[in-house]
């Protein structure tokens, strides 16, 4: 006689399921990303097509959200350096807020917010349409057709990205402290060049990347998984999201860290 043992269910089961299931994923995808490129098997039309798509959607809502952020950096900044009459190092704490931080986590949020939740709804509409089981059906490798373009299309922008909120934010906190806060144009310049290093430049880069791989294995493990109609997509992106934002930070926490440990500070300010 056999006897079936009743199975645990509660919130800790769904969350090891959930993290178990997504780490896979992740594993998989990565190594499939990379025998694709060894292989030379990368659809570029896919992959061009994926990078427009997220750029679409990720440029203008950057935009508006580095705009004020650099204005407010540069109010805070011009505002403190003139009570601490340290008004020619403003340029340096530009070149530390901007590049070094706010630039990676402008980043962070578009990806995990923007293009996360546009990869979910997208794969999440193609899933309970039954097209992911008519490709699983065809034999077709559904993680080389479907992840790995949009992971290495989000990884590009990414990087396009962060440099352009770079711009946008030191351009907005020079703007600022030239022509409405009346400081010398030439030591905000200098202090910039003197404190602002290449290297705070790549690891922004390299965040942006992180985070892009990050949110994209997320979106994409949640939209293949999504069930039950409409309803449950909308619940995927809204998991995604979530799980997303919380995981780009995680990650940011890590990176500055092993950078302030691998790459001293520059002087003092």
């Amino acid at each position: 006689m056999n006897v079936e043992l009743p199975v645990a269910k509660g919130p800790g089961r769904d969350l090891a399921n959930q993290v178990g299931g997504l780490i896979a994923f992740s594993v998989t995808a990565l190594t499939r990303t990379v025998l694709t490129l060894a292989r030379r098997r990368l659809s570029l039309a896919e992959t061009v097509l994926q990078a427009l798509f997220i750029a679409r959607v990720c440029t203008v809502p950057t935009l508006l959200l580095m705009l004020p952020i650099g204005v407010l950096i540069a109010v805070s900044v011009g505002s403190l350096a003139g009570r601490l009459g340290a008004g020619a190092y403003s340029g340096a704490v530009v070149a530390f807020v901007v590049v070094g931080q706010a630039a990676a986590l402008v980043c962070a949020l578009m990806m995990a917010g923007v293009a996360g939740s546009a990869i979910c709804a997208d794969l999440g509409s193609r899933t309970i349409r039954e097209e992911i089981a008519a490709m699983q059906v065809m034999g077709l490798d559904v993680i080389g057709r479907v992840v790995v373009p949009r992971l290495i299309a989000s990884m590009f922008v990414a990087v396009a990205v962060c440099a352009m909120v770079t711009v946008v934010g030191v351009g907005a906190c020079f703007f600022y402290q030239v022509f409405v806060a009346d400081q010398s144009a030439g030591a905000f310049l200098t202090t910039f060049s003197e404190y602002g290093r290449v290297s705070d430049f790549t690891m922004a880069m390299v965040k942006s990347v992180c985070f892009a791989v990050t949110s994209t294995l997320i979106a994409s493990y949640k939209g293949l998984n999504a069930k039950g109609g409409p309803s449950g997509v909308a619940d995927a992106v809204n998991e995604a999201v979530v799980l997303a934002f919380v995981m780009v930070f995680v990650v940011n926490t890590v990176l500055s860290q092993l950078y302030a440990v691998v790459v001293p500070a520059v002087g003092t300010y």
